[in-house]
């Protein structure tokens, strides 16, 4: 894994380049001390970027970590509060009532 461009950010896992700006975001948490995003890249596959941060300023590289659908609607619905509800339509359809 490696980060590339410090504005423009890309991340290369498994011989892939997965780039936020380039991709979908579904969902997103901040915690204390950091950030996790949930992305689908153009070609479908989801991926999610965790960043530590404190009042907002980045302190690490991010960890970045290729999921399967079932890993991200797992993720999703651990962090319903975060969840990009136009986006999260537009990829899986209008949820069934509960």
């Amino acid at each position: 894994m490696d980060k590339h461009d410090e504005e423009s950010p890309e991340y290369y896992v498994g011989g892939k380049c997965y780039s936020p700006d380039q991709s979908k975001t579904l969902c997103s948490v901040e915690g204390i001390f950091e950030r996790v995003t949930l992305y689908q890249s153009q070609k479908g596959a989801f991926f999610k970027v965790r960043e530590s941060i404190v009042s907002g300023l980045r302190l690490d590289g991010a960890a970045v970590e290729v999921l399967s659908e079932a890993e991200a609607l797992s993720f999703i619905d651990q962090h319903c509060e975060g969840i990009n509800k136009e986006t999260y339509l537009l990829i899986f359809g209008e949820p069934l009532q509960g």
